[in-house]
Parts: C-alpha cells; structure tokens; sequence
C-alpha cells in the first residue's frame, strides 16, 4: 500500500525526535548533520503542503530534544535556538533574498563567524556572577551543568567592567581542541576504554560527566557568540557585543564584515582552505545580520532566526556501512587490512576505502563487516575509520578472519617479533609485492621513468614480460604493440624513458630499489656521505652509523638487502642491462655552521628560494631538516602564509625566524 502523506509526516516526526534524543541527550549519533537536515527539510515541505495546523512538538518547532534525567533542569529566560543550514550558495543567496524582501531595502551589513562544532550552552550572570549554566536542552529547558562549566578556565565565574546588565545570559559554545582530543583518545586507549568519535563527541561527553572533576580533565574550551537576557539597552549590533564580550573576560573569535553576499560567499571559499589550520574543529561559517533592529525587523520561525544562517563545510567525517574487509599486499609484503565501505561524501571528496593499518588496529576498533562506522578525512588526510556505532547486531556479526596464507600468492603469513604487520613469505614470488615493487622503482623519486602506471605494469606482470625491475631493460616492446591502447608512438616515448633511466642519480637509485626504511632523505645522505653504490653495498655497521639518522634498524636493514641473493641477482643484471648509478660528489659538511646538527622546519612560501632547494642546501650543510613540528624541533623557518606548523613553534617555545634569516644561513662562509 502507497504511504500517504500524513503516514510519512508522522514517520519522519517519530524518525527525528530519536535521532535529536541520540545527538543532543546520548551524545551519540547515529546519522551525519547532512543526513539529518535532509529529513527535517522533507518534514518541512510535507508539513506545508498538507495545510494543517503543526503541534508544537514537531520536529520542526522545536530545537533539541527533551533533557536527560541525570541532570536538573535549567530554564533559558530567552529561548536558545538553532540556525538554519545551508549547504550551497543558491541556499545562501535565497536566504539574502528573503532579507532583503523581509527589509524592502538591500543596504544592510552581515557578520560572518566561524561556526564551532561543539556545544552550546547559556551562562547566567546575576550582578557580574555566574549562578546558573545550561545545555540548550530542548531550546528553553536545558540541564543543568553548572559545576561542570566552572572547570573551564575560559569562563570567567565573576566579569569584569562596569554598567553590566543585572541579569546577563551570554550564549556561546564549549569544545575540545585537537590537541586536547588526541590526548584524551590516548588516555583511553591506554584504559582500554572506548575511543570519541569526534571532539564535538568528546566535549558533549565530558561536559555532560555527573563527576565534574572528571570535566576538569578533559580540557575544554569556549567561545561567547551570543546574548540572551540582557541585550536590550547594553548593545546594538553583533560587532559592538563581540567587544563587549571580549572586555568582560570571554574568548570570543575572529569575524569579518560585509555589504554584499558575494563578498560573503568568496569569504567562505577562501576559508575553507584555513578550516585545517585551526586548533579547533568548525563545520562552517555563520552569517548574520549586524545591526540588532534590523534583526528584530526580521524576526524568528518556530526553531531559528531568520537573520542568520550556517553555510556549512563538506563534512569531515560521515557515517557509513562496511560492506567488506579485504586485505592488501605491499611491496615489501607487509598485509594490510582495508574497509570497503558504501561510498559516502566526505571532506569534499567521494570515499568508498580506508585502512585499518594492521592487525592490532582492526582488532582494537572491532571493525566487523556490516558495521556503521564514523569515519574522517581532514584536509588531504587519507580517510580512517574512526570509530564503529554500537548496536544490537554487531556482537552477531563475526569478527573479521586473520589470513594465515597470503591473499595473492598462497604462502605462508610471518610475523616478526616486536611488528605489528604480517608479511607474506613470497617475496617477488609474489605478484603483488612484484607490481608494487615496480611501481615504487618507476616512480617520480626513483627512477622517473614516465609512461609506466600501474595498469601497464600490472599487465606486463600478468602477461609475463617483466618478472623483476631489471626485466624492465630487456623488455620486448614489440609484444607491446599487439596490445590494445598502445600505439607506436606511445611505445617509442616509453622506449626512450627507460632508455634515459640508465644513468640515474645515487640518491635516487637506492631509493628505487626499495630498501627496508630507506626513504628519500635516508638515500640522499647515503649518497652523499658514500659516494657509490658499490660504497653503500659493501659498509660496514660502523660505517652506516656514521651517518646522520641512520640507527641500528636502518643499518641492518641496509647490510641485509645487500646480502640477499636476489638482490645480488638483480643489481648484476642491471649492471649487465648498462644501468649504471652516476657517482656522487662525497660532501664535506662544514663543522662551524650554525646549523650544523640542528632540526629545521621550513613552512609558508618564500620570495627568492624555493622550499625544495633550501631544504637540499640546509641539509648540505649539515642541517637536519623535518617535516613537523615536535618538542625537538631546533628552529621554524616561516615564511608567507605561515600555518599550524607555526602556531605549534609558538605554543612549543621553538625559535622562529623568517626568510632574511634562511638566506644568511645559506650564504654563511667558515
């Protein structure tokens, strides 16, 4: 039987009270923000075009959900309510547009704030003191957490200043930082505890403890955004209440102004590209009308304002289903366990894949196919899985097999003591280590040798042509030109790749043969302190400990490859196939320099030097540049547009510089 419209209006009311009951009173989700608005806007449509007279508890009338039983009650004078949301600039300009007509005037400011994603509470203030401190709860009812609020240091129990309201109610919201999450994750996995999913998720948790010193633990924060009781008369715009706030002891953050919602817009584009810089998790920005009178002109619905609105981010994290665990095969054999999952959009990009690192990792998080997993990908940060949504079937679903064999080639699964990963046994017997083998030898950092991807060599490796990396020297390119998709000149131009491949820097010759833990730099200082590869393949331990980064495991990772009969096998080839490493100019370090043993990071852009170029010349002269930035870190060299590397050197006492300093260094003289 077809649904009716009245059946569907009380299924998505019943649908979206559990998931506002799972999110704002179970902390614990159980479908993304962009998910949930898809329903609550179906509700809506639904709704109005029935024509009937809405309850009050409809979804859309209210915000929130009904407080917990844990807590007491805390009642808001004025009701705390939510924004609507939008997800793309027609819905931004549509917005504008009702402003503009609800104004009958189009000369009006927005502020544009980030949007925090945490939780929002109402602070009461009676005479400059802090009495009462409520979750949003339902949007007039919220609970009661005022010892909690009390642990966080950026909320001020008395305000300062003159001429304040008798009774004030600043609105803003509590979060966890980045830095306080992946401390708190750590704790927990050290007690065996059950990982956050989010730091939303961890500041809801921790805020919301019946234990208040366990609040004070978890480090959290806040920004004032807002004013409830107390407004009339003490301020007229957002601008004027953001300094207000600030000056009576509240953290509030950065906003900008605007005439135009283009002006807006490209603001929100260009912010996007900050969003991973900040030490706090946003999901978006919020625009809002400045002046309070026009704001009032404008007016409410039911759960929102209408003078303002979230332009949402592409979510960051999202929720979606495991359908498979399969298990991957690197090229030095290590077997790596990945989640195929439903495709989901996520961080602005599509995600079906992410890895569960190793055994231990999938056995920890219980990552079983079938499951609702949260899963992030911040920035480019390749997505992971962070955590699985409990629920009544995941005890029934079998915990994910351990393979004994290996998943390409049949032999036997090794684990070395003290690893996490397993490996296969069959070395280049193996077709996957082969073809990832391959893959790292033709690559950009090795042997550069364009025209070779991944299709081509997984076909030349299935068809038998190529059955090591020297294969690729005595290959038969006139079997190529049977092939599909390869025509002559495509098989001329990877002729001659190979062909100029024959002769290739040191460094980066030994990066290509893929050396256990040898990576970039590591073969760039082999090459540099030893000259040859007949230099590097004959040292000795004391030898390669001499070398800047090199330790015991480097070293007998070096000394073993060398010894293996089919590396022996391979480099005679080579040599027999005319690919010959050139010779590399053994490099003098100068002991006298200033940075002679000194970590260097280099982060921005610079005006005459390349990053690449003065990272090679630092490390000529003895420097030891890094990528990150830790409590070893000797020196930041920042440059435009300096981000989190640079913020963490400050929070870290690390000594800053900029680039007039970087280039006197590069031009010192003993």
């Amino acid at each position: 039987m077809e649904m009716t419209i009245e059946d569907e209006i009380q299924a998505l009311r019943v649908q979206l009270k559990e998931h506002n009951f799972r999110y704002y009173t179970l902390d614990h989700p159980m479908i993304s923000d962009a998910d949930y608005d898809v329903l609550l806007r179906r509700l809506d449509a639904l709704e109005h075009d029935l024509g009937e007279d809405i309850p009050e508890d409809s979804p859309t009338q209210t915000v929130g959900s009904p407080i917990s039983q844990a807590f007491t009650a805390s009642e808001h004078a004025i009701p705390l309510l939510s924004l609507a949301n939008a997800f793309d600039a027609e819905q931004v300009k549509a917005f504008d547009q009702r402003i503009a007509d609800a104004l009958d005037d189009d000369t009006y400011d927005y502020i544009v704030e980030p949007k925090i994603d945490g939780l929002a509470v109402n602070l009461r203030y009676e005479s400059g003191i802090l009495v009462s401190a409520g979750t949003r709860g339902d949007g007039r009812v919220g609970e009661n957490v005022t010892d909690n609020v009390r642990t966080i240091t950026d909320i001020p129990w008395r305000l300062m200043g003159e001429n304040m309201p008798k009774v004030l109610e600043v609105r803003g919201e509590i979060y966890m930082s980045k830095a306080s999450f992946q401390a708190l994750n750590q704790s927990q996995i050290l007690l065996g505890e059950k990982l956050f999913a989010n730091p939303r998720n961890a500041a809801a948790g921790s805020l919301r403890q019946l234990d208040a010193s366990i609040t004070a633990r978890r480090q959290l924060s806040f920004f004032a955004y807002g004013v409830g009781m107390g407004a009339d008369g003490w301020v007229t715009s957002q601008t004027e209440l953001f300094e207000r706030l600030h000056g009576i002891g509240f953290p509030v953050q950065d906003y900008q102004c605007f005439s135009n919602i283009d002006d807006v817009l490209d603001y929100y584009e260009a912010f996007q590209n900050k969003r991973s810089q900040l030490a706090y998790d946003i999901d978006g920005l919020v625009f809002k009308l400045n002046d309070y009178s026009l704001q009032d002109e404008v007016g409410f619905v039911a759960r929102s304002p209408r003078w303002a609105i979230a332009h949402k981010f592409p979510a960051e994290e999202a929720l979606t289903t495991v359908e498979q665990v399969i298990w991957q095969v690197g090229r030095t054999g290590v077997i790596t366990p990945v989640a195929v999952m439903k495709p989901v959009f996520v961080g602005g990009v599509m995600v079906s894949r992410a890895t569960l690192h190793n055994v231990q990792e999938l056995q920890r998080k219980d990552v079983r196919e079938g499951d609702s997993v949260w899963i992030r990908r911040a920035g480019d940060v390749i997505p992971e899985i962070v955590c699985i949504v409990d629920d009544e079937a995941h005890p029934t679903r079998l915990p994910v097999a351990i393979p004994d064999v290996c998943p390409e080639c049949s032999t036997p699964v090794v684990q070395e003591e003290g690893e996490a990963a397993i490996r296969c046994s069959g070395g280049l017997a193996c077709p996957a280590q082969l073809k990832e083998r391959l893959n790292h030898f033709v690559s950009r950092q090795g042997m550069d040798i364009d025209g070779l991807g991944e299709k081509l060599i997984e076909r030349m490796v299935d068809e038998g042509l190529i059955h090591d990396v020297a294969s690729l020297y005595a290959l038969d390119f006139s079997m190529l030109a049977t092939w599909t998709g390869m025509g002559q000149k495509k098989i001329n131009n990877l002729q001659q790749a190979i062909a100029a491949s024959q002769s290739p820097d040191l460094a980066h010759f030994l990066y290509a043969v893929g050396i256990r833990h040898v990576g970039q730099a590591t073969a760039r200082s082999l090459a540099e302190c030893l000259g040859s590869w007949e230099h590097v393949r004959d040292a000795n331990e004391e030898v390669l400990l001499n070398i800047d980064d090199i330790g015991i495991e480097v070293a007998t990772s070096i000394q073993s490859f060398f010894k293996e009969q089919h590396t022996i096998d391979v480099l005679q080839r080579l040599y027999e196939l005319d690919v010959h490493p050139q010779a590399c100019e053994i490099k003098q370090k100068s002991q006298d320099h200033p940075l002679v043993g000194k970590r260097v990071v280099l982060t921005g852009s610079f005006e005459h030097i390349k990053r690449s170029d003065a990272q090679q010349q630092l490390r000529d002269l003895g420097a030891k540049p890094s990528g990150s930035v830790s409590k070893n870190t000797d020196i930041v060299i920042a440059g435009e547009k300096a981000g989190s590397k640079r913020d963490k050197a400050e929070a870290l006492g690390v000594t800053i510089v900029g680039e007039a300093a970087l280039l006197a260094w590069l031009s010192f003289h003993d």
